[in-house]
């Protein structure tokens, strides 16, 4: 039986003043896109001996931006359980598995429940290569475990309650001992042309890794042949700036060329620390616009669209000006 690829592996609760990141992240939208809904499960322990398990969440409201939130708590490791087979991590009260997500932070609640996607994407194909280079210098691995599902149940914020059935969701799980410095990330599963889209875009200094799925069939475009800058067939990030990103790839039967805009009233600014007590600054958007333009097999081109889709530009310095949370002592 292969492992889930949300399975914890680092050796939890690591020794102190080992450095470890391991992180579970999910996002979701109503059909409407009224609002975005953003959630992560972490645990940390840093080289100065910072040890904790947290949650996070985050509700950004499209019609009333004062009315978006975000809180963290933080929990020692008495208070964390990661296990597999199957797997569920649970940290405080917050317990995800890979078909559910509970938790309450402050006056956020969460409680959703999903079909399982039944294809995880990574940025390179190679797992080998991938484990060499997470091995060597420490680039960590990723597991878009849940790419693409659609999520029931609710979310609460203080008195607010929103519902959701068959909502537009996406769950990830990254770790690392030395996270990437900067990069550049989107996902969008809620196009308002061909709700069966999906894509999703990594970039990491000038490597660019995208997947692109349509009626059911998934064109990745992260063999190294892909990735890395110096190919000929690479896909190319042709401008990026925080709220402002453009790229294109091709291979693999498909052709894709997308825009990605950010809405300056939406956005989120947090914080992550990493293993080696530093700060990582996200400038993070749920609602961004996104224009896709693609076609398979060299048919025609097709243009489809969001306004849901779920856009961050994180560096060592802030990306954009505001408040980055939670704040660490």
């Amino acid at each position: 039986m292969n492992p889930d690829p949300n399975d914890p592996v680092m050796e939890w609760p690591l020794a102190v003043g080992d450095p470890g990141r391991e992180v579970w992240y999910s996002l979701v939208s109503p059909r409407d896109a009224s609002v975005a809904f953003w959630y992560r499960y972490t645990l940390l322990s840093t080289e100065s001996g910072r040890q904790e398990g947290r949650l996070w969440a985050a509700l950004t409201d499209r019609e009333t931006p004062e009315n978006s939130t975000f809180v963290s708590e933080a929990f020692a490791f008495e208070d964390v359980w990661p296990d597999s087979d199957p797997f569920e991590l649970t940290i405080g009260d917050g317990v995800l598995t890979s078909s559910s997500a509970t938790g309450s932070v402050g006056d956020v609640a969460w409680d959703l429940e999903y079909d399982p996607d039944t294809y995880a994407f990574t940025p390179l194909r190679s797992q080998r290569l991938t484990d060499v280079l997470s091995k060597t210098i420490g680039t960590g691995k990723h597991w878009s475990r849940n790419q693409s599902v659609f999520m029931s149940g609710e979310i609460t914020v203080g008195d607010r309650t929103i519902e959701l059935e068959d909502a537009p969701g996406h769950q990830g799980h990254t770790l690392s001992t030395d996270p990437p410095e900067e990069w550049t990330w989107v996902q969008c599963n809620d196009f308002a042309e061909d709700e069966t889209a999906v894509l999703e875009a990594l970039r990491l200094d000038d490597n660019l890794s995208l997947c692109f799925r349509i009626d059911g069939e998934v064109y990745p475009l992260n063999r190294v042949k892909h990735v890395v800058p110096w190919s000929p067939s690479a896909n190319r990030t042709l401008h990026d700036e925080p709220g402002h990103w453009r790229f294109r790839g091709e291979g693999e039967g498909v052709e894709l060329q997308a825009t990605v805009e950010a809405d300056t009233d939406h956005w989120q600014t947090v914080s992550y620390m990493a293993p080696d007590d530093a700060l990582r600054y996200n400038a993070h958007c749920s609602l961004s616009d996104l224009t896709l333009t693609y076609s398979v097999d060299g048919g025609p081109a097709t243009t489809i669209t969001s306004d849901a889709a779920r856009a961050e530009w994180v560096s060592t310095d802030p990306p954009i000006e505001g408040e980055y949370l939670p704040e660490w002592n």
